[in-house]
């Protein structure tokens, strides 16, 4: 990963992913996805009939979901499924199928980590094998400053017990916008572009695992994924 010298980086590297499509069959689509040690499913339905009260005739309505392990949703959780649905509004193609609803279920599995951004990567995945129409497909990274003053790119559950701050970004596959921040703690703005540039470097990473694990199961080449993308 090239990046500038004179960054502190203690860890620039993304934890190992993988990836199950379809292991429900109830859906139109579901991807098993873990990063790490952190694991979470998510599965989507649509187009499908929508409610009167959600009808809209310039789109569809999209419907996001996410649930914790265990027990029901906490506040955190709500955040978290109101950052997902914000990014999945910037990405859907919703004119493509108006008078209809989209659904995306997000269940989380394990926590080891970098929870959101996984979650938004899982959905991303989701939406993909499940054909929902999009404008690009999208890659969120966690880091944190460490104690030390230090960089951690996506640090897993141990490593987030000793942050100064913490940032989650997740950037469009077309022209590398920003689609979704959250920062927590505090921190100066060069260290902020310093994170930026971070995570949108990792951002590619997660891109090219989608092309590789979408060409895998459709049976096509790498190569010929990446030029029809």
């Amino acid at each position: 990963m090239n990046l500038p010298a004179k960054m502190d980086v203690e860890k620039d590297t993304l934890r190992q992913m993988h990836c199950e499509f379809n292991p429900l069959s109830r859906c139109d689509g579901s991807v098993m996805y873990s990063q790490g040690a952190t694991g979470l499913i998510g599965a989507v339905l649509g187009p499908i009939e929508v409610k009167t009260q959600n009808l809209s005739i310039d789109g569809s309505y999209l419907e996001c979901n996410y649930r914790p392990k265990a027990g029901l949703p906490q506040v955190i959780d709500r955040i978290r499924e109101a950052a997902i649905r914000d990014v999945l509004e910037l990405a859907l193609l919703s004119e493509a199928h108006p008078r209809s609803k989209m659904s995306v279920q997000i269940q989380e599995l394990e926590d080891r980590g970098s929870i959101d951004a996984c979650a938004v990567n899982c959905a991303c995945l989701a939406m993909l094998i499940g054909g929902l129409p999009l404008k690009y497909s999208f890659a969120a990274v966690h880091a944190i400053i460490n104690e030390q003053g230090e960089y951690v790119l996506d640090p897993d559950q141990s490593e987030t017990q000793h942050q100064r701050a913490s940032f989650t970004f997740a950037f469009d596959s077309v022209e590398g916008n920003l689609l979704l921040v959250r920062t927590k703690g505090s921190f100066k703005i060069a260290q902020f572009n310093d994170i930026e540039c971070l995570c949108r470097a990792a951002s590619a990473e997660i891109f090219q695992f989608y092309r590789s694990q979408v060409a895998k199961y459709h049976g096509r080449s790498e190569a010929t994924a990446k030029n029809e993308t």
